[in-house]
């Protein structure tokens, strides 16, 4: 007999049956690899927030060092004028801007930091990678949205960094609380709501409250965040913890981009994650860094 005819013969090929079989088998470890890699990339994409969130909070630490200060949500900052009290708006870098914008040279950022004049507004389409959150669902398509200027997934503590009009906050003065306890950057969707509650977040935002990237104000993105009259630990609302979408989360609120909870820098350059269920009291004694008051165990996921 040939070599031929005897692979002929020993090699019958896949019945219809056992070809299904084997595709079932590939089905299902499919089916079991991909909720591991998507946990993979979400772990990742935490980890990444997170740095940019440490990175924020020690940049600002080391922009204090500098100018004894911290900068205001939006504003003049530090004010230089003509040496008759007079602002020189066509100068660069720019003298009125948001905290983002103060702290682009501690984010080896300074030629973007360099090149604005005026105010912060004034730097158009740029982008900033540390400002980006890759868990942030509502991203625009490279990362630029209202009016071409720079997004942002991250929000400013408004109790810390105050507004133009409210002084300036010196470390540690200024948190008596003090910094480990006290929630200065949360992560925030970069568009929200719908209708004429919808809202886009800028960093670069000097000059519209309804577009700065602040939580806890009394009127910053077009409502009351932070109402004072209200009793002690009730006076802030809680972070959404459901939203998914532009179209389905609360403007007003800061949000949580995973089921973990939400992420948020502490003054100490810490990152901590909030739980999904901790209390209204804690919250408000963790963004308020001057009530007094100790953070509760709920506070931690």
């Amino acid at each position: 007999m040939r070599l031929s005819q005897l692979w002929k013969q020993r090699w019958r090929g896949f019945t219809l049956i056992e070809l299904l079989v084997v595709i079932a088998i590939i089905a299902i470890l499919i089916g079991l690899l991909v909720p591991a890699v998507q946990k993979v990339r979400e772990a990742a994409a935490r980890t990444e927030s997170a740095n940019n969130l440490k990175q924020q909070v020690l940049s600002l630490h080391t922009l204090h060092d500098t100018y004894k200060r911290l900068p205001p949500i939006y504003g003049l900052f530090p004010q230089r004028d003509m040496g008759n009290g007079n602002i020189n708006w066509g100068i660069a870098p720019a003298c009125h801007g948001t905290v983002w914008y103060y702290m682009l040279p501690f984010l080896e950022q300074k030629n973007i930091y360099n090149q604005v004049v005026g105010e912060s507004w004034n730097a158009g389409p740029t982008v900033v990678k540390v400002y980006l959150s890759p868990l942030d669902p509502t991203l625009p398509g490279g990362n630029l949205h209202w009016s071409n200027r720079g997004a942002i997934s991250y929000s400013a503590n408004a109790l810390v960094f105050k507004n133009q009009d409210g002084g300036s906050t010196r470390i540690p003065a200024g948190i008596p609380d003090g910094t480990s306890n006290t929630i200065f950057f949360a992560e925030k969707f970069s568009q929200c709501g719908t209708g004429s509650d919808y809202r886009e977040f800028i960093w670069s935002e000097d000059g519209t409250p309804s577009f700065a990237p602040a939580f806890a104000c009394n009127s910053c993105n077009g409502a009351v965040e932070y109402d004072p009259t209200l009793p002690l630990g009730q006076q802030l609302p809680l972070p959404q913890w459901n939203a998914t979408s532009k179209d389905n989360c609360n403007p007003y609120t800061v949000h949580s981009m995973s089921a973990g909870g939400l992420m948020v820098g502490m003054g100490d350059g810490s990152v901590r994650m909030v739980n999904t269920g901790v209390s209204l009291t804690s919250w408000n004694f963790a963004v308020m860094p001057n009530d007094g008051q100790v953070i509760g165990d709920d506070f931690n996921s």
